[in-house]
């Protein structure tokens, strides 16, 4: 079966999506926590994974067309819709030269480190320079013939990634160094084939995932700088590490005992839309909720069902 139409990756893409609109929200610091310890690696891990065994094998030419070019078109999409909304959301402070300038820098150097929040409104970017840069990286690592010089090279890609944090390098170079080594990750599991291994575990592994889930988010919570693939910040190494593959592994055991659900394959099929566009909806979102009085006083309070609330209403738009 192709792992693209597994229903437990559509259940982990949903999963993430919903918990990047989330992250985006006023959540309190140890939800936020959670969410970043595995939200970002997971969907790096699934694109190693859908990468299919020898996929890395092809010529360059190949692998850019098939890997690449695409996701380039889509960077440069969504960046052009960013700089409309820039420009119109803008008009009465900046000159029209003025933003399509500083518009243009920020798509040719593409670091979200570099800009500042109001140089980003109003899409989020980072993530196609970081996986473009990253499956480049993955596909250079793949041409050392043994699979120790495999593992070991990114494991350095991955180090040199943190070791160059919040440099806001040119390409989110640091945040793809360290997408790398999750990309490679997923798709030795994919060589390997770890998936058929889980499923073949049964009911047996359901107790392994509970014990899994609650250590991963004990450590999750105690990582007080909390890992930024962004940033290519991992906080405290051994607990960020640990946390995120422990509930990794807890949720993709949970999401393979789960059936096929249109749901969960409509948000999973929408998550390249989700992604770079959901801060677009935030402000209107919560214009609406100002005239909701029940609504309002979540907003005025940054309520915890506010922020989740809003989450899955944004996704649900946006996945429709």
């Amino acid at each position: 079966m192709n792992p693209a139409r597994n229903p437990w990756i559509d259940h982990l893409k949903a999963l993430g999506i919903l918990l990047v609109v989330a992250g985006h929200t006023a959540l309190s610091v140890n939800a936020h926590n959670w969410i970043y310890a595995f939200h970002m690696p997971l969907f790096f891990i699934i694109s190693g994974f859908l990468i299919s065994p020898g996929g890395l094998d092809v010529p360059l030419r190949e692998f850019f067309i098939r890997r690449v070019s695409k996701l380039l078109r889509l960077y440069l999409a969504f960046g052009l819709l960013g700089t409309l909304m820039y420009c119109y959301v803008f008009r009465q402070e900046h000159s029209l030269a003025e933003m399509l300038r500083g518009r243009i820098f920020s798509l040719i150097y593409a670091s979200a480190s570099k800009n500042t929040s109001e140089d980003l409104y109003p899409l989020v970017l980072w993530f196609f320079p970081a996986l473009i840069v990253g499956l480049i990286l993955v596909y250079a690592v793949w041409k050392i013939p043994s699979a120790w010089g495999k593992g070991l090279a990114s494991v350095a890609v991955f180090g040199g990634g943190v070791a160059l944090s919040n440099r806001a390098l040119p390409w989110e170079f640091e945040s793809a160094c360290m997408a790398a080594g999750f990309l490679a990750l997923g798709h030795g599991l994919r060589i390997v084939g770890w998936d058929g291994l889980l499923q073949k575990s049964g009911a047996r592994s359901i107790p392994f995932a509970v014990g899994a889930l609650l250590l991963g988010s004990y450590l999750a919570i105690l990582n007080l700088h909390c890992l930024d693939v962004r940033a290519a910040d991992v906080g405290n190494p051994w607990l960020a590490i640990s946390a995120g593959l422990l509930l990794i592994l807890a949720l993709t055991v949970v999401a393979m005992r789960l059936t096929a659900s249109p749901v969960t394959t409509a948000v999973s099929a929408a998550t390249i839309l989700i992604f770079p566009t959901h801060t677009l909806i935030f402000p209107y979102f919560d214009r609406f909720a100002a005239k909701v009085p029940m609504l309002h006083a979540g907003l005025a309070g940054n309520e915890w069902w506010y922020c989740w609330c809003k989450a899955l209403l944004v996704v649900a738009v946006l996945a429709t």
